[in-house]
C-alpha cells in the first residue's frame, strides 16, 4: 500500500507564484555561492601570487658580484616552498662559486702582476750584463782615459739600477695603495694647483663653480689628476695641434672630472684592457696609470669611464660622490 502527496491548485496562477518565488530563492543561493567563490579564489590567488612575488623579486635581485639573501616563507603551499629550498640551494652553490671565481681571479691577477715585475726587472738587467762585460774585456787600468771610461760605466749602472728601482716603486705603490685621509677638499684649487706643475699650453681648465667640495683625500686627488693629465699628453704627442680640456661640474649629489684630449684614441680591441694593471700603448711605462686612478677613484666609492674615437681623441669622466 503507497500513499502519494501531490499538492492540487485550483488555480494555475497560485502554482506559477510558488514557482516563481522557489526559482527566486534558488536564485539568490547561486548568487551568495557564486560570491563566495570569487572571494575564496581571490584569497587563494593573493597568497600564491603574494609568495611567487616574493620568490621573484629575489630572483631578480640575484647576482654573482653582491651577497644575496635566502627566501624565508612562513606560509606557503608544497610546490612554492620546493622552489624556495631549490633556490636557496642555488644562492649557496653560487656563494661557492663567486668565491672560487674571486680566488682564481686574485691569482690570476697577481700571476700576471709577477711577469710584468719580472719583464720589467729584467730589460735593464740585460744591457747591464752586456756593460759589465764589456768593461771587463775592454778596461785597462793604465789607460790615460780609464777614469773616464770607469765615470761612463758607473753612469750606465746607476741609470739601469734607478729604472729597477723605479719600477719596484711603481708596483709596490699599486700593491700597496693605503686609503688616505678622506677630509673636504675644494677640488677647483687642487686641480688648479696641480695644473701648474705642467707648462703645455695645449691644457685648457674650466669649471661651473668655483666651490666644488667632496670627501676626498689631497694626495690621492693630485695623483689623479697628474696621471690622467700625463695619460692625455702622452696621447696627443704625434697631433699637430694638441689640446687637452680638463672640467669640473656638479649636481646635487655627485661631482665629475672630466680629462679630454684630441690624440690618436683608443682602438676598440683595447677598450676592455685600459684599465689593466699591465695594459699599456706607449713605448715606456709600465701600464700602472690608469690602474692606479681607477683604484683611487673606486676606493671613494666613485667611478670611471672613457668614450674614444680612433683619430679624434679620447675622454675620461670620474663621477663621485660629495658624502
Amino acid at each position: 500500500l503507497a500513499i502519494f502527496h501531490l499538492p492540487y491548485f485550483n488555480n494555475n496562477a497560485d502554482s506559477d507564484y510558488e514557482l516563481e518565488e522557489f526559482l527566486k530563492r534558488l536564485a539568490g543561493v547561486y548568487l551568495f555561492m557564486f560570491f563566495i567563490s570569487i572571494v575564496v579564489a581571490y584569497i587563494i590567488s593573493s597568497y600564491i601570487t603574494k609568495s611567487l612575488k616574493t620568490v621573484s623579486d629575489k630572483i631578480h635581485k640575484t647576482g654573482i658580484n653582491k651577497h644575496n639573501e635566502k627566501i624565508k616563507l612562513k606560509n606557503a603551499s608544497t610546490e612554492i616552498f620546493n622552489l624556495v629550498n631549490a633556490y636557496n640551494g642555488m644562492i649557496d652553490e653560487l656563494e661557492e662559486s663567486a668565491k672560487k671565481l674571486a680566488q682564481s681571479e686574485r691569482e690570476a691577477a697577481w700571476r700576471e702582476m709577477a711577469k710584468q715585475v719580472a719583464h720589467e726587472i729584467k730589460n735593464p738587467l740585460t744591457p747591464m750584463r752586456l756593460t759589465i762585460q764589456s768593461f771587463q774585456q775592454r778596461f785597462d787600468a793604465t789607460a790615460p782615459d780609464y777614469k773616464h771610461k770607469l765615470n761612463e760605466f758607473c753612469a750606465i749602472l746607476i741609470e739601469q739600477i734607478d729604472t729597477m728601482s723605479a719600477v719596484a716603486s711603481a708596483f709596490s705603490s699599486f700593491a700597496a695603495m693605503p686609503i688616505g685621509n678622506s677630509e673636504p677638499i675644494n677640488v677647483v684649487v687642487v686641480v688648479k694647483n696641480t695644473l701648474d706643475i705642467f707648462t703645455e699650453e695645449s691644457i685648457e681648465f674650466s669649471t661651473t663653480s668655483n666651490d666644488i667640495t667632496i670627501h676626498f683625500d689631497k694626495p690621492q686627488m693630485i695623483r689623479v689628476i697628474t696621471n690622467l693629465v700625463k695619460n692625455a699628453i702622452q696621447a696627443s704627442q704625434l697631433v699637430a695641434k694638441p689640446k687637452i680640456e680638463l672640467s669640473l661640474s656638479q649636481t646635487q649629489n655627485e661631482v665629475f672630472i672630466k680629462v679630454k684630449d684630441n690624440g690618436e684614441g683608443i682602438a676598440p680591441e683595447n677598450a676592455q684592457k685600459v684599465f689593466e694593471p699591465k695594459f699599456t700603448t706607449k713605448n715606456s711605462g709600465m701600464g700602472l696609470g690608469l690602474a692606479i686612478v681607477k683604484k683611487i677613484i673606486e676606493t671613494y666609492k666613485g667611478s670611471i669611464n672613457f668614450t674614444s674615437e680612433l683619430g679624434k681623441g679620447t675622454e675620461f669622466t670620474i663621477r663621485l660622490p660629495k658624502e
